[in-house]
């Protein structure tokens, strides 16, 4: 199980060769956060050894790397090994790398790419438990109108194996949908790791430590630095109870009025923003009852035990003992109440439909009339 080091410890990385550092997410482990702060700390990373890939002033940027994985191609990767950095180590930090990274053949792409350019390849992955992720999983998909599901049927698809509105292919690799079993998920990864690719695997917040401090431990390096911190709006927010509920009757009215998310700019704020103007301060939504809580639970108990066998050599209540709290939280949703309350929440999802309708209305004009501009200037360059 990956252990707090001393906060003395203040040498970079430790290994023979040059790292490749590459914390590959997953999804809703405070990822933006982590990003961040390694971008607000890039001086300090490098005068520690570590070159930070920014995807903010460097090319190319890491998803595009990520990507280029899932497409079985290196161009960009040999781009990047052809850098000069200023430190000896390198850091990609992408969400998008934890698709790959269930591919056994993209793994070994990356090894060999990595061992030819002279590295070390590390590869870093939080995990978070299960009820957590799940709740996590249904509010990010639901804020996004990928569906409207409720928050029981999300959770038995979930325990199937499917996700709402996920591609099925990404570049020339199969997506896989059982993202919740880590055991199954993961499996490519923890064969590489017993053939002895460097992988660790960070149990999300054990013992309460921020999960830059986890990241930062984990490649070797001492929370004592002056790491400089970041604001609040680069913790990912996410709706309280009634934004929640307002996410999924308006999903259901944008999926009988044949609008798809795609068509929705900037569709992850819309409830956010919502919830802001109308001074909404509500608790954070728990969809689960204590027996969906004991059903996921127990659903995923022996390969959870699995995994953190070949992962910590401990077992799973054991990582994550001191943050696991989640199976005794008390369920936290929102009910209108009241038959006005319910007109009320009605009619701000159909105010807020309305606001998307003419927003793609306009939008399609306007690239409707470039159009016509455009072969109106064609006919008269050929008259």
């Amino acid at each position: 199980m990956t252990k707090r080091r001393s906060s003395r410890a203040d040498q970079p990385p430790e290994s023979q060769r040059p790292q490749l550092i590459v914390h590959a997410g997953t999804h809703k482990t405070a990822s933006t956060y982590i990003q961040e702060r390694l971008h607000r700390n890039r001086d300090l990373l490098n005068s520690q050894g570590v070159s930070l890939q920014d995807p903010l002033n460097c090319k190319p940027k890491p998803k595009k790397l990520a990507a280029e994985l899932c497409k079985r191609r290196s161009k960009r990767w040999k781009a990047f090994f052809n850098q000069n950095p200023e430190g000896p180590h390198r850091l990609l930090s992408a969400e998008q790398f934890a698709v790959p990274l269930t591919d056994p053949d993209c793994i070994q792409q990356l090894q060999t790419m990595a061992d030819e350019a002279g590295y070390e390849l590390h590869i870093v992955i939080f995990i978070r438990s299960q009820l957590d992720y799940i709740n996590s999983r249904y509010i990010y998909s639901l804020r996004r109108f990928y569906h409207h599901q409720t928050f029981e049927q999300f959770v038995g698809d979930a325990l199937q194996g499917k996700l709402q509105n996920e591609k099925t292919r990404r570049g020339k690799i199969e997506r896989r949908q059982d993202v919740f079993d880590f055991w199954t998920y993961f499996q490519p990864l923890l064969k590489a790791k017993g053939k002895g690719l460097k992988v660790s695997f960070l149990p999300f917040r054990q013992g309460g430590l921020d999960p830059f401090e986890q990241f930062i431990l984990s490649i070797n390096l001492s929370t004592a630095l002056p790491w400089k911190p970041c604001s609040q709006k680069h913790y990912n927010r996410s709706p309280g109870t009634r934004g929640v509920w307002l996410a999924r009757v308006l999903s259901q009215h944008l999926k009988e009025s044949n609008i798809p998310p795609k068509a929705i700019e900037n569709s992850s704020q819309i409830i956010l923003n919502e919830e802001r103007r109308r001074r909404w301060h509500d608790p954070s939504f728990w969809g689960y009852s204590r027996k969906l809580s004991k059903k996921v639970t127990q659903h995923f108990r022996s390969n959870n035990n699995k995994f953190a066998k070949a992962a910590w050599n401990c077992d799973w209540e054991e990582a994550f003992s001191t943050t696991n709290q989640t199976a005794r939280r008390r369920r936290s949703t929102y009910t209108p109440g009241s038959i006005e309350n319910e007109m009320r929440m009605h009619g701000i999802a159909h105010n807020l439909l309305d606001q998307i309708q003419r927003r793609i209305e306009r939008k399609t004009y306007i690239a409707g009339s470039g159009s016509i501009k455009n072969y109106l200037q064609s006919l008269f360059r050929f008259t």
